[in-house]
């Protein structure tokens, strides 16, 4: 489990139909403006990191505005916003790009079991990594994990 970290936010531009993109624990949330001007509606939708294949960024073909490109498995669909500013959207890819690796990362590796644990400090203990006490706390540790 990844450890509490702060919700990073993206703020859209103005004339985009997101309003912003937060970087949350459980993944990516997105929030989409009404369509109609008089609302203050605001509908969310949250993409998993693991389901996010892609994450690309850079101007826009037809507008002046840096735009944030996702590509994602679940839906099987691609989002484009809108972004006011290219140095707020380079470090917000970076940290959304680190969040998928640690999820995806994460998912990969499997889970030691309490043996592996124990052999693992007793060969840091053999080669003088660790010493007789540190073992013996680390032992005492997993025993009673077990």
């Amino acid at each position: 489990m990844m450890k509490k970290e702060e919700e990073i936010s993206l703020p859209c531009n103005h004339n985009s139909n997101y309003w912003n993109a937060i970087l949350k624990d459980e993944g990516l949330c997105i929030s989409l403006r009404s369509n109609n001007p008089l609302s203050d509606t605001v509908k969310s939708e949250l993409i998993k990191y693991q389901d996010i294949l892609n994450v690309r960024y850079g101007k826009g073909l037809l507008s002046k505005w840096p735009k944030l490109n996702i590509e994602t498995a679940a839906t099987s669909k691609k989002i484009e916003i809108n972004v006011a500013g290219l140095e707020i959207l380079q470090e917000f890819v970076d940290k959304l790009n680190f969040r998928i690796f640690q999820v995806k990362n994460k998912e990969n590796t499997p889970e030691k079991s309490l043996a592996d644990k124990l052999k693992e400090a007793k060969e840091l203990l053999d080669i003088g990594a660790l010493s007789q006490d540190e073992f013996d706390e680390i032992k005492q540790k997993y025993l009673k994990e077990f």
